[in-house]
């Protein structure tokens, strides 16, 4: 479909660190803040990947780009969390983004056309909503009814895919897990949202195919996008 954002896969740890001169000092001042050495390098590993994927469908240099992350839902001001927008200029256009990890994957998406309006992606293993109470923690009962008419087998496996679709349409919102899970339907094409969570745009909610990606067999990803009409 025109105008729908770019997607990307990579492993985190074939991510090269010796270029962290192309990320902001913000980035790497939050970076410097994590106790855990292994969780310090995934986190810059992701941002790396993202800004170089977000460069690559701009057609500008990686460095050339500032990264201004905006959490719509707890009003911080270190712009360096939230919802990722990256331009290559002040005043320059808007390049819209989302970033998923699950274990040393990374899955990304940028949009470098003003039709989209949000754009959200996740990315977990296929067992990762197979708990007990999940249906009652995150999904509407439309969803649980749809659950089940999946037979059994299949049932850990569509929790998943729900909740890729749910974590991919609230990052589009912008506000992630801030929001309720269990009030956002993702049983059809079309999220249903509460009505002070709705607003312009169309949706286009997708269940992304992990093969040609190159992503591992197990994996289970959604992108959600918020077009504008």
């Amino acid at each position: 479909m025109g105008g729908m954002p770019v997607l990307a896969a990579v492993k985190l740890s074939e991510v090269d660190l010796d270029q962290l001169h192309v990320l902001d000092d913000a980035e790497r001042q939050l970076a410097a803040k994590f106790g855990s050495t292994v969780h310090r390098d995934r986190f810059l590993a992701g941002r790396m990947a993202l800004r170089f994927h977000v460069a690559d469908v701009a057609g500008v240099e990686p460095g050339s780009l500032h990264a201004d992350y905006l959490c719509r839902s707890c009003g911080d001001e270190d712009r360096v969390h939230g919802a990722p927008r990256y331009r290559a200029r002040a005043g320059g256009p808007w390049i819209l983004a989302s970033l998923s990890k699950s274990g040393d994957w990374c899955l990304m998406a940028a949009a470098a056309n003003n039709q989209v309006r949000g754009v959200g992606v996740d990315l977990e293993s296929s067992a990762s909503a197979n708990f007990d109470g999940f249906g009652a923690v995150a999904m509407t009962a439309r969803e649980r009814n749809q659950l089940q008419e999946v037979p059994a087998a299949q049932r850990p496996l569509f929790q998943t895919v729900l909740w890729t679709r749910k974590e991919a349409v609230l990052k589009a919102l912008g506000s992630g897990l801030f929001v309720d899970p269990s009030l956002v339907d993702v049983a059809g094409p079309v999220p249903l949202l509460p009505e002070r969570m709705s607003g312009p745009g169309r949706w286009v909610v997708e269940d992304v195919d992990p093969g040609p990606l190159g992503l591992a067999d197990d994996c289970v990803a959604a992108m959600a996008v918020v077009l504008n009409v």
